[in-house]
């Protein structure tokens, strides 16, 4: 069989470059809130506002979709995902390994030279939570540090997996504003355990404060649920 032309190959590249790029800029705006759940996303609107072709379009929303936002609806297109209380305490449980595994490894694969870049995004956490962000952005927040803790770990695999799961339990962050005060001081402390791991060389400590992380996040989800189940029993008919 003949190699394709260069210039054939070229275009195949750019054509799965603006692709993903669509997918991920769709992925960002679902999680911003532009799509809520049970919105549609609509392939000619999609392709109006950001240039592209409708092929590229429905390409884009089959990723979004294998990522776990949307749900594809034959001849109806694509809808965005209502996660059940199950499927959201599984994200959360699976985010805990993969951050705790990306910590491990972050804290023998870590640049020493950018353990700067640590402790500064630390201390924008600190502050933050101090003079009372609103949960969204300390979120946002706590997501950028396990990127780069990810971007760090030596392991492609581990990282792609940590953004993958990240990003749905990010969406879902930003939706339910789980917590309390308390719990965000927790949070803080386990931050500030985890990067000091990272920077001593500790991958146990290291891993075991990742959980805790994202620990905190799913005992406050689960609680909230356990509530709203209880008051949704409160209300039913007797």
């Amino acid at each position: 069989m003949d190699e394709p032309e260069p210039e054939v190959k070229a275009r195949r590249k750019s054509d799965q470059t603006l692709d993903t790029r669509l997918s991920e800029t769709l992925i960002r705006e679902v999680i911003d809130g532009r799509y809520p759940p049970g919105a549609w996303l609509r392939e000619q609107e999609i392709s109006t506002r950001h240039g592209v072709s409708r092929a590229s379009v429905r390409e884009a929303l089959r990723s979004v979709a294998r990522a776990g936002f949307v749900e594809m609806r034959p001849w109806r297109g694509a809808q965005v995902t209502n996660v059940g209380a199950g499927e959201l305490l599984d994200i959360f449980s699976l985010l805990e390994e993969m951050y705790a595994q990306c910590a491990r490894l972050a804290a023998t694969q870590f640049p020493e030279r950018m353990f700067g870049r640590l402790d500064a995004m630390m201390a924008a956490m600190e502050v933050a939570a101090t003079t009372g962000a609103e949960r969204g952005q300390l979120y946002t927040m706590s997501f950028a540090l396990g990127q780069v803790i990810g971007r760090q770990s030596g392991s492609q695999l581990a990282y792609r997996m940590l953004t993958q799961v990240g990003n749905l339990a990010l969406w879902q962050q930003r939706i339910l504003q789980p917590g309390s005060f308390q719990s965000e001081q927790q949070s803080l402390s386990a931050h500030r355990i985890l990067v000091a791991a990272i920077k001593d060389r500790h991958p146990e400590i290291a891993a075991a404060a990742a959980r805790m992380v994202v620990m905190i996040t799913r005992r406050s989800l689960a609680a909230d649920l356990k509530f709203e189940a209880a008051l949704d029993r409160a209300d039913l008919p007797t």
